[in-house]
């Protein structure tokens, strides 16, 4: 979930591994594993960016909540 949220408010997997002093491939696979568990895809890949599907706006709202009660 900290993976899925670094890489929708930092805009990018780069930015979101930077963040979570990780590797851009770790975070990578971290968001397929997630997006291939539920079953949907959470974000939409450019050379911008990244920005959340509708699924992945809904996600996120929920991930944020659970992340604030840990």
């Amino acid at each position: 979930m900290r993976a899925f949220v670094a890489v929708v408010e930092e805009g990018g997997l780069s930015a979101a591994a930077r963040r979570l002093h990780v590797s851009q491939p770790a975070v990578s696979q971290t968001m397929q594993a997630l997006e291939r568990q539920l079953g949907v895809q959470l974000v939409v890949r450019s050379s911008a960016g990244v920005r959340p599907t509708e699924a992945g706006a809904t996600l996120l709202t929920e991930a944020r909540a659970v992340l604030a009660r840990c």
